[in-house]
């Protein structure tokens, strides 16, 4: 195993420790306790997945950030689509939105759409 992901791999471990001990002996508030094991477990998964979907292929060539760069631009697209969405949403009264319900909605559809164009774009091959 390279270098990288065990320096990616061992803080995961470490952190998602951290939080059940915390959990088990009650030194923090709960939901410290439960943010620690979140954060340490996706660290791992996160990290455990790269390690064996790239096996043996390049972390970054010309190639993956091409269609990393066209799966962003097309998320940052449908991006202003939902924006002018939940405009009219708002205008119309049809659900009353908060400021942190919009930003979260928006991080959300973007963190999620922008991986889904680069997954579709690495399935089809190429962007055009």
């Amino acid at each position: 195993m390279e270098k990288r992901y065990m320096n990616k791999l061992v803080p995961g471990i470490i952190i998602m420790l951290a939080g059940m001990l915390s959990a088990a002996f009650h030194t923090f508030d709960m939901s410290i306790s439960i943010f620690l094991i979140n954060l340490g477990l996706i660290l791992f998964i996160i990290t455990a997945f790269r390690l064996f979907r790239l096996r043996g292929l390049p972390d970054r060539d010309e190639r993956t950030k091409k269609l990393a760069a066209y799966g962003i631009t097309y998320s940052w697209l449908l991006t202003l689509v939902l924006i002018a969405v939940l405009y009219w949403v708002e205008y119309f009264k049809l659900v009353e939105l908060t400021v942190g319900g919009v930003l979260g909605i928006l991080l959300i559809f973007m963190s999620i759409s922008a991986n889904v164009f680069r997954w579709h774009f690495m399935q089809k091959g190429d962007v055009e």
